[in-house]
């Protein structure tokens, strides 16, 4: 049998004020999180969306917006690990101000140098987010008739684009 004498023991304003605690923590985190990294998370109507999955499981997603043939926005989501996170706000980062062209050397070497040494354990995350990178420029190629500087008209074929994700 249960003894409810002990509900009368519990110290209630203490466990309620740790809950409060624990929210305001959490609440924090979450707050500082998201405005720390102004790249992180989606856009309203992109030119270009690249949705892929690494080997690890994990997802990433970078939108663009161009304007000028040049990348005035990226931002990135990913649902994996911290360095994945790093990966794909660094391969945002790269992106911005640059030409079709120039996010075709956009690698995983590349998104490596910018986030710093990586534990060869993490080194995939590099390659996902520079995946990312190639797909949403391939579909953003594949979506408009993209116009060089000298006006010759490039299609998604005429890019050295890189296939692998991870």
């Amino acid at each position: 049998m249960f003894d409810w004498q002990i509900l009368t023991q519990i110290q209630w304003t203490t466990l309620l004020l740790g809950g409060v605690l624990i929210f305001l923590v959490i609440g924090t985190w979450v707050l500082f999180d998201y405005r720390v990294d102004p790249l992180r998370g989606t856009m309203d109507e992109p030119d270009a969306t690249a949705f892929v999955r690494g080997k690890c499981g994990d997802a990433m997603k970078i939108s663009l917006r161009f304007s000028d043939e040049r990348v005035t926005e990226a931002r990135y989501w990913t649902d994996g690990c911290r360095m994945s996170s790093a990966c794909g706000a660094a391969a945002a980062e790269l992106a911005l101000n640059k030409s079709p062209e120039e996010l075709a050397d956009i690698d995983h070497k590349a998104i490596e140098e910018r986030v710093g040494t990586l534990p060869e354990e993490d080194l995939h995350c590099a390659t996902l987010a520079s995946g990312a990178i190639q797909e949403a420029l391939r579909i953003y190629l594949t979506q408009m008739n993209v116009v060089t500087s000298s006006g010759a008209e490039m299609q998604a074929r005429d890019l050295p684009l890189q296939k692998k994700t991870s």
